[in-house]
């Protein structure tokens, strides 16, 4: 399992592209999954305060077969999150309902001068 530390400003949108692959570099087909990234401030809390899915536009899978998608938070999102560190962690579903896990790792938000 992968760990991606992400950093945003709160006062723009944070839109990335992603390539999901083996260590050798061999593309893995996300054909037919759907994606989940929840972000919480700290792992055991119960509240999530943000999720992000294929389902409401917070990841979007653009190339299937080449493992590729984007994680897009919007600023309205930033600017409601405190600012500081939360884990978060994106995992993917199989049309089988197999749950497995991308990555895990921090999510931190820091004031944005043009908020």
């Amino acid at each position: 399992m992968a760990i991606v530390n992400i950093t945003t400003q709160n006062d723009a949108d944070f839109i990335r592209a992603f390539a999901y692959q083996t260590v050798s570099g061999v593309p893995i087909d996300l054909t037919g999954n759907s994606m989940r990234m929840g972000v919480r401030r700290h792992a055991e809390d119960v509240a999530e305060q943000l999720l992000l899915t294929t389902e409401n536009g917070g990841l979007t899978i653009t190339d299937a077969p080449n493992g590729k998608f984007t994680v897009w938070i919007t600023n309205e999102q930033l600017v409601r999150l405190q600012l500081g560190d939360y884990d978060h962690s994106l995992v993917r579903v199989q049309n089988t309902g197999l749950t497995l896990r991308i990555w895990s790792g921090l999510l931190t938000v820091n004031a944005g001068p043009s908020r």
